[in-house]
């Protein structure tokens, strides 16, 4: 008798189980030494679990699935119920002859029971119908296709144990639970995607490091020597901006598995682009909304295999957002598979204080969480807030014994002499474009809205020098020509304007000569200052920093109003002096602490969050519903009604075509077309979604302004509703 477990590849239910239990010994074999909670008995659970996780498939309603998908005759049968057959797996299980403790027949039943997670809780009378009028009359047809003995008794007390699911009140054994179940998914999932469960085991990033440095004339600096030595621990660095963070990171994590977060989708292409192109290491995978569109774009002839291996964790090294791997705090229903993929392998998270309050809280929890799986992460940030550091020593997640700490930061060089002024910073134009004859000048501002309206005063003069305008409100496609633009600009050293908004604080590599701005908190009013003097040494008396502290648009919105006055506090004795490397760290770890935040949203928001993620309810949501609670869902993509109409023989082409890359690259060019608003503005102006499957997307009656030939443009205008622009 044949037993299916797959309609599309007709595999049998033990072909799928030897792919499972070939990928538990790779798994074992790479990187069995590396699970700290793995001991030999885990080790045999998961084996068990993986022999007997599908035996429920055999059951007659979901073999004529299958037999109906592939065009086989159907099976005679009395029985029309229908139960997943992870809950029937765990019924056929011998617990009698395996010689289990009580508790690992408790793991047993909870991993088998649920590989898959259901809305549709386990139900003892429909499981006793099945297995007795159906499944034991095949008994021994069904062991002779396993080839494993089954249950020769039912017993249904496992359904009573199963309705009784594990939480962090079960203490350790909660934690094995997670390993267990989590290392079944990584293997039954890679099974069925016919991939192994890890790839490029023996390829070394840190060895590839090396190499790159040795022939580029590199000598590891402080830092990375740091990390280098301290390969075994929990690492976090404070360092400067330009002191070769990313390879310091690389180099800590040698030899092992990693996963490398970054806040921002283009920095995560920039580094996956070194990493791959200069480093000449190619067992990096990449992980985040658009990273298939950003490969096929690329030209990366294998795109598709990349983007099954980076979905499945497999790749030795994954560039990746939080949003993808770390939102297990939320306890979702499956969360055990990320969480697991952490116990072996090492993480590090970039920047961490460019995270608001709420997602920083989630990440201290997944650390917590990553630590008692036997994981290692490094936190590498130029500021480190330290309401945050503190929370992790209470936490004993960075204790002394397994944890090192650093701060490299150089003094001797000086960058910024900063000018703060009491008014709006439109009174400063004036010396914006005075300054702007001779030099190159960066203006940033908190919000779009003040953006456009300092760029149109200054069309309004008809300046005889360039004046551009970038913000996140152009849509892709231009936004990234005038992300190009603006780098093309500074590296031509041609005199001129860039108004622009926090979208250039982090992701764009540019080194103007002034930066004017509005102020915002100390965190991200550094980064700011990293855009201007970024590669160059100050050695004359001029301020090249001049920010604007009254009349602040974005507060309190965008930015906390009490933090915003407390940065300009600790700024004010700097007003007219250096203001140094070591100076700002120092600040931004006496602007977040607890003591000066008592009373503000900021610590309320951290506070409320973190005790949320003590408290939660595990398995209260599925994945998509945690993933929206992570993404910023107050923004919406909409294209304009102008947009649009050009694009409907686009969509067209998309409904029409069948094949997957054409496709692929048809949606590439609808969605490079959309720009992302918030949902509180644009609502008023939405007419209409696009079809299926681009749903996601509103048509918005309103003006979008951009020459592409000039590079000149406001974007989207949101106040304008349809007129005559063009």
């Amino acid at each position: 008798m044949t037993f299916y477990a797959k309609s599309e590849t007709k595999e049998t239910i033990r072909e799928h189980t030897d792919r499972l239990l070939d990928n538990l010994r790779l798994l074992k074999d790479s990187y069995g030494h590396k699970f700290v909670r793995m001991d030999e008995r885990m080790w045999e659970l998961l084996r068990i679990a993986a022999e007997y996780h599908d035996v429920g498939k055999a059951n007659t309603v979901f073999q004529n699935k299958i037999r109906r998908a592939i065009h086989e005759e159907m099976l005679e049968t009395d029985c029309d119920a229908d139960v997943p057959h992870n809950y029937l797996s765990v019924g056929l299980i011998p617990f009698s002859q395996l010689d289990l403790t009580k508790e690992e027949s408790r793991l047993l039943i909870h991993a088998v029971g649920y590989h898959h997670e259901r809305d549709k809780l386990p139900d003892k009378e429909m499981i006793r119908h099945i297995l007795e009028t159906d499944v034991m009359n095949q008994r021994n047809a069904i062991s002779e296709h396993m080839k494993l003995p089954l249950a020769e008794k039912l017993s249904f007390r496992f359904v009573d144990r199963l309705l009784k699911r594990y939480t962090i009140h079960d203490g350790d054994q909660f934690w094995n639970y997670v390993l267990l179940k989590g290392l079944l998914h990584r293997i039954d999932h890679a099974a069925s995607a016919h991939l192994p469960v890890e790839i490029d085991i023996d390829q070394s990033i840190g060895a590839s490091v090396r190499n790159y440095m040795k022939k580029q004339g590199f000598r590891k600096n402080a830092l990375q020597q740091f990390t280098e030595a301290n390969q075994d621990k929990n690492v976090v660095v404070v360092a400067q901006t330009g002191m070769g963070k990313t390879e310091a990171a690389l180099l800590w994590v040698g030899e092992d598995k990693a996963f490398f977060t970054l806040p921002l989708r283009v920095s995560i292409n920039a580094i996956y682009e070194r990493i791959r192109d200069k480093m000449g290491y190619d067992a990096v995978g990449l992980l985040h909304s658009t990273s298939v569109h950003y490969l096929a774009e690329k030209g990366e002839e294998n795109w598709e295999a990349l983007k099954q291996q980076s979905q499945q964790l497999s790749t030795k090294l994954l560039m990746t957002t939080i949003d993808q791997i770390l939102k297990f705090p939320f306890y979702y229903r499956g969360f055990e598979k990320e969480l697991a993929t952490m116990a072996n392998a090492k993480i590090v998270i970039d920047e961490i204080q460019a995270y608001d309050p709420k997602i920083a809280a989630m990440l201290i929890k997944a650390l917590e969480m990553i630590h008692n799986v036997g994981g290692k992460f490094m936190i590498m940030t130029a500021t480190l807030p330290t309401l945050y550091l503190d929370e992790l020593k209470k936490r004993n997640i960075i204790a002394e014994e397994h944890s090192a700490f650093g701060e490299f930061i150089d003094t001797s060089k000086h960058r910024h002499r900063i000018q703060l002024h009491a008014k709006e910073i439109t009174e400063g134009l004036e010396d914006i474009v005075r300054k702007a004859q001779t030099s190159q000048v960066l203006v940033i501002v908190n919000t779009v809205r003040r953006a456009i309206e300092l760029y149109q005063n200054l069309l309004e003069q008809e300046l005889h020098i360039p004046v551009y305008l970038l913000h996140s409100q152009f849509t892709q496609e231009d936004r990234q020509l005038l992300e190009r633009k603006i780098k093309e600009f500074n590296e031509e050293k041609i005199n001129g304007i860039w108004i622009t908004t926090q979208l250039v604080e982090a992701s764009i590599d540019i080194d103007f000569d002034y930066l004017f701005t509005e102020m915002s908190t100390l965190d991200s009013l550094f980064q700011r200052l990293g855009r201007c003097y970024r590669k160059r040494i100050l050695d004359e008396e001029r301020c090249n920093v001049h920010i604007f502290t009254e009349n602040i648009s974005g507060v309190p919105r965008v930015y906390n109003e009490h933090l915003v006055n407390e940065s300009i506090k600790l700024l004010q004795p700097y007003d007219g002096h250096i203001l140094d490397e070591r100076t700002k760290v120092e600040m931004v770890k006496q602007l977040y602490e607890r003591k000066r935040l008592i009373g503000t949203a900021f610590l309320q928001e951290f506070e409320d969050a973190l005790y949320m993620f003590d408290n939660l309810d595990p398995y209260g949501m599925n994945k998509k519903e945690a993933q929206r609670k992570l993404r910023d869902i107050q923004n919406i993509q909409v294209v304009p009604r102008r947009i649009y109409d050009g694009i409907i023989d686009l969509l067209e082409a998309y409904a029409a075509c069948r094949d997957v890359k054409k496709r692929l690259l048809l949606r590439m060019e609808i969605e490079k077309k959309t720009v992302s608003v918030p949902r509180f503005v644009a609502e008023k102006y939405v007419s209409e979604r696009l079809p299926k499957p681009f749903e996601h997307i509103y048509i918005i009656d309103v003006e979008y302004d951009f020459q592409r030939e000039t590079w000149k443009g406001k974007g989207i205008l949101l106040n304008t509703p349809m007129s005559t622009i063009y």
